[in-house]
């Protein structure tokens, strides 16, 4: 059912009317190209005497470029010589480039119309960026008190161009376009959704969402300042616990010194006792075989007081170094209490290292409890130290990327409100261009009933003079018929004028319409872009302040 348009197609090839084979044209192409390449960039080697003949790969690479700047990202494929010339068709070139043109790109006969056909191109994407997404305006101008609606001329342009559409692709009813039409004139008549109301509700609810996104990047950034909180006591625990753990290797290892000072000293006084035993039993030996005199006796009674006297002293030394070895178990066991409570201390935090799943993700499999006391130093200088040290070192990364996705995000939420308030200021000037073009309507309509009437005197008039002329008797048939027709031509002209301002209007609006429906399917696609990584962009900081 789609119909086929009665637009013609030109079927003669056109010349190019400018002087392509001149020197000194193609000498201001290749400055003016290179001044523009120059300018934009152009990441390859470029000189004017590579572009009086340039090889096949450097004009590829130069068209890529240049069209990369109306395409991004575009690539040239594996068959230039049949792509170029169409991209050349499609932006509307108006002379045609053949395919063997493109297989002898650097000949003398062949390579001006490519270097003029590259300007042409310089020179559409410099009108481009001047013009840039303002086309609308130029198109439809906004009045003063139209400062947030769409003019009343580019809806109706919207009308007629979907309505078109419709109908050659076989439709003949249009009222769905007819109360979109409707509905858009009723927006720019009494706002959007149709009053003050709804817009105070609709703001209201905009304002929900802002204070809703704002609890949660607060809520966000309470979590990551309870993190960082965390984080500043897990490192003062840690080099607390470095620095006791320090302390009690230099305490352990001063008791086994003097452990070992104790030993040899109790080794020293058993092998003296045991001296001294010995020679008691060989002196009462000698004592039980000998006959004493009272000199000896007495002698031996003051040595044996000595000998009392120094077992006495030994005695006492050994009870001393007992006590200090009491002592010394004493202070070893309070400290090995102190060393196990810290332990504990160390394993419930090692406990909620497990417990939290954003840092269970980052321990590797280790695990932080310190179980025996035996090996619980050896442990920790091997295992636990490096995987804590690791672990900060992977949260501080953590910190950073989530502050740097946090800062990205609030600018994004700023970019955002930014473009809010210029779509509502856009609103308000489009409502009020609407209503000065409703006003300009109601005046047209005024003055085309005047003129109806006025038209309709005429008419009436004419008929008047008619009827007077056929009772006239001083006038003949043929002159009453002369009038007529004189009359009939006046007419006809009028209408052929009028028929020919109608076909350059209709030929106006034709060419608007092409224009315009292009400039709006490529700023429908970069608002859908847009729209598509805004989202993303939302779901992805959602995600993470859950995780969060």
């Amino acid at each position: 059912l789609r119909r086929a348009s009665h637009m013609g197609v030109p079927t003669t090839i056109l010349k190019d009317p400018r002087k392509v084979s001149d020197k000194s044209f193609q000498a201001i192409c290749v400055a003016k190209l290179v001044e523009f390449l120059t300018e934009k960039g152009y990441p390859h080697k470029l000189s004017p005497e590579i572009l009086k003949a340039p090889p096949r790969k450097d004009f590829f690479q130069i068209f890529e470029f240049l069209y990369s700047m109306l395409t991004p990202r575009y690539r040239i494929g594996k068959k230039p010589e049949e792509e170029i010339p169409k991209i050349f068709k499609e932006l509307g070139y108006p002379f045609m480039i053949s395919k063997t043109a493109m297989y002898a790109l650097g000949s003398p006969h062949t390579w001006p119309t490519i270097l003029a056909a590259l300007v042409w191109m310089v020179d559409l994407i410099k009108f481009g960026m001047r013009v840039g997404k303002s086309i609308d305006s130029f198109l439809f101008p906004p009045n003063e008190d139209e400062f947030d609606t769409l003019p009343e001329s580019q809806i109706l342009f919207d009308y007629v161009e979907k309505t078109y559409i419709a109908y050659m692709e076989g439709n003949d009813s249009f009222e769905d376009y007819d109360e979109q039409l409707s509905n858009h004139l009723n927006q720019k008549l009494y706002g959007i959704s149709g009053g003050i109301e709804n817009l105070d509700e609709e703001n209201k609810r905009l304002e929900n969402e802002l204070d809703s996104l704002e609890q949660e990047i607060q809520e966000s950034q309470e979590k990551l300042k309870k993190m960082q909180e965390e984080e500043v006591c897990l490192k003062e625990n840690d080099e607390k616990m470095n620095k006791y753990l320090a302390e009690m290797d230099g305490y352990v290892e001063s008791l086994e010194k003097n452990y070992q000072n104790v030993e040899k000293e109790i080794e020293t006084l058993a092998a003296d006792l045991h001296n001294i035993k010995a020679s008691n039993d060989e002196k009462q030996l000698i004592f039980e075989s000998q006959e004493f005199s009272q000199e000896d006796i007495e002698q031996i009674k003051i040595h044996r007081k000595d000998m009392l006297r120094q077992i006495d002293d030994a005695e006492a030394r050994v009870a001393n170094v007992d006590q200090e070895i009491w002592s010394e178990e004493m202070r070893a066991s309070k400290m090995l209490e102190t060393v196990e409570s810290s332990c504990n201390e160390y394993n419930d935090l090692a406990q909620l290292l497990k417990l939290i799943p954003s840092t269970a993700q980052y321990a590797c499999g280790v695990d932080y409890e310190l179980s025996s006391r035996h090996n619980a130093r050896d442990k920790f200088t091997d295992v636990v130290k490096p995987a804590l040290q690791s672990l900060k070192e992977q949260w501080a990364e953590v910190v950073h990327e989530k502050s740097k996705e946090l800062m990205m995000e609030k600018d994004v939420y700023e970019q955002c409100s930014a473009d809010c308030m210029d779509l509502d200021n856009e609103l308000k000037l489009k409502e009020s261009q609407l209503k000065r073009l409703e006003d300009d309507l109601e005046y047209k309509k005024q003055i085309g009933q005047k003129e109806f009437e006025k038209q309709q005197e005429e008419k009436e008039g004419l008929e008047k003079e008619m009827s007077q002329i056929k009772l006239s008797s001083g006038k003949t048939l043929s002159e009453g018929q002369k009038e007529v027709r004189d009359t009939q031509k006046s007419v006809e002209s009028k209408m052929r004028s009028m028929e020919q301002d109608l076909e350059l209007y209709k030929t106006f609006l034709k060419k608007s319409f092409s224009k315009l429906i292009d400039h709006k399917e490529r700023v429908e696609g970069i608002l859908e872009t847009m729209t598509q990584k805004l989202e993303e962009k939302l779901q992805t900081v959602k995600i993470e302040t859950e995780r969060s």
